[in-house]
């Protein structure tokens, strides 16, 4: 796998920080099974689902009380403003790569390449298929749920081949072409599948199944885009 892009992590800092963030208020919700769980979570964390969202919110909420934590575990409209930064923040990080007389011409197509890749990760379709039987150790329960996500499969991922093109020597047409060219694989490209384990713990037979560290599994989601 390639390493991150810089700006990939800075968008999984920013998410970081919408998800500690106040967000309106939802009511109660049901006890969930951890199926039910780790999909509120994918629906929050990778789809920014408003509803998925909301209901995680009422989930989670009597436990982080009672933990003396933040009434609520993600803000929406905290993740959409993250999400409308990226393609700005990134364009910018992509265009640099390029010599500096060439960046104002290809800051559009740098910026429309990053749009495109969100816009392909938050339309990943998620599901969570399997949840082992909980396990407990010291009082604390913890089920393992297995999900995949369909994602697009491009040839070359945006950031290794935003770097490879910077480093070729084109001329500024060829530069802007060729980060366009980038840019359509993710909207045209077959998909693949990825698959992983995101697991959910409570005290045993009380409170509700979480993950405080949710965000980690899914930042895996850059590997493959």
């Amino acid at each position: 796998m390639h390493k991150p892009f810089p700006a990939a992590r800075l968008l999984a800092a920013t998410f970081a920080a919408a998800l500690m963030q106040p967000a309106i208020a939802a009511d109660t919700a049901a006890e969930l099974a951890p199926l039910d769980v780790a999909n509120l979570y994918i629906r929050t964390i990778i789809n920014q689902d408003e509803a998925s969202v909301a209901k995680l919110n009422a989930y989670l909420r009597p436990t982080r009380l009672a933990g003396h934590q933040s009434a609520e575990y993600a803000s929406y409209s905290g993740l959409k403003e993250a999400d409308a930064k990226f393609p700005t923040a990134t364009g910018k990080l992509i265009a640099d790569l390029f010599p500096a007389p060439m960046r104002a011409a290809l800051t559009p197509a740098a910026e429309q390449l990053a749009a495109n890749v969100i816009a392909a990760k938050n339309g990943a379709a998620c599901q969570a298929t399997k949840a082992d039987p909980a396990t407990e150790e010291n009082g604390m329960q913890t089920a393992a749920v297995s999900f995949e996500c369909q994602l697009v499969k491009v040839p070359v991922a945006w950031a290794p081949a935003a770097q490879q093109l910077a480093k070729s020597g084109c001329k500024v047409e060829q530069c802007k072409a060729g980060l366009e060219k980038i840019a359509a694989t993710y909207t045209s490209s077959p998909k693949q599948t990825w698959r992983a384990v995101f697991a959910v713990s409570r005290e045993k037979n009380s409170e509700a199944w979480r993950n405080d560290f949710a965000r980690e599994t899914f930042d895996e989601i850059w590997d493959y885009l």
